[in-house]
């Protein structure tokens, strides 16, 4: 039994279908990891401006722009600086 016209119209909108589905989960996957690392390194990034505004005396902004200054200055992620400042070995 051969395949009708319509049949092989319906099958290649199918599998078209699915690879578009595997490439939105994809990116659906990538985008889930991304959040969850800012959500972890967001943690650290406060405990460094803490510790910034109280040697420094100043707010958090302030504390916050100090973070991004040195981590361009030393070409550093931002994330290895707080980490660094709040005490925080690497894992």
């Amino acid at each position: 039994m051969t395949a009708s016209g319509d049949d092989k119209a319906r099958a290649a909108r199918l599998t078209a279908d699915v690879v578009a589905s595997n490439a939105r989960i994809a990116e659906l996957v990538q985008e889930v990891e991304e959040l969850t690392a800012a959500r972890e390194h967001a943690a650290v990034i406060e405990q460094a401006k803490g510790v910034i505004m109280h040697t420094m005396g100043c707010g958090p902004d302030a504390a916050f722009a100090a973070l991004i200054v040195q981590s361009q200055l030393e070409n550093r992620k931002l994330r290895d600086i707080a980490m660094e400042l709040a005490g925080i070995q690497e894992q």
